[in-house]
């Protein structure tokens, strides 16, 4: 199993000359109708670098047919290349798309703080108290929040599955066999979810 990871600072973008050549670039009109609903320029931006990441990435995999349609969960896989997987994520300033051969999930988040209502509700025991008992609980909260989003975008579920319903500490006995590859740039968190690779 290969996974490649691109990450992509959209600030380029706020330029209006570089948001439309990036615009006219993206080989998907319901992508580029995406963006434009966005009411704010920051959501627009990561929304268009998502999608010009998106391509860029399925072209490097050598895909031949870009052609996207959406599963029954909502999730857009390429309609037409079986063996090509792929996931999206964006916040702050980052717009981060993961590829892989195998079914694959991705979050970035920029550090977000840990608010205890926020904790008590979305996380299990352990994971409240390894977060509290951390030197740095914003961080601590913003790596588990990572992994949990990773993982639930692999499943292709989304919040519809409960996020205390699991535990996703580092060691913990999860639902799937899955890794986590985990990387921080500029002030955001990126984590990557994979299935285990079969081991001879």
């Amino acid at each position: 199993m290969s996974v490649i990871c691109w990450y992509y600072d959209v600030q380029p973008l706020y330029d209006s000359v570089l948001f439309f050549r990036g615009m006219a670039l993206l080989p998907w009109e319901e992508r580029r109708a995406k963006v434009m609903r966005f009411h704010f320029e920051k959501d627009r931006c990561l929304c268009l670098g998502a999608g010009l990441l998106l391509e860029h990435a399925l072209l490097q995999a050598g895909a031949s047919d870009l052609s996207l349609h959406c599963l029954a969960n909502g999730k857009p896989v390429l309609a037409n290349e079986p063996n090509i997987h792929f996931n999206l994520s964006h916040s702050g300033r980052m717009a981060v798309c993961a590829l892989s051969d195998h079914p694959v999930g991705v979050d970035v988040e920029t550090l977000q703080k840990a608010e205890p209502g926020v904790i008590n509700m979305c996380f299990r025991h352990d994971e409240q108290e390894w977060i509290r008992r951390s030197d740095h609980p914003d961080h601590a909260f913003t790596r588990l929040w990572t992994r949990k989003e990773s993982y639930l975008k692999l499943l292709g579920t989304g919040l519809s599955y409960p996020l205390n319903a699991f535990s996703v500490l580092p060691g913990a006995v999860m639902p799937e066999d899955v890794e986590f590859t985990e990387h921080e740039e500029a002030g955001h968190l990126i984590c990557v979810c994979t299935y285990e690779r079969e081991t001879a």
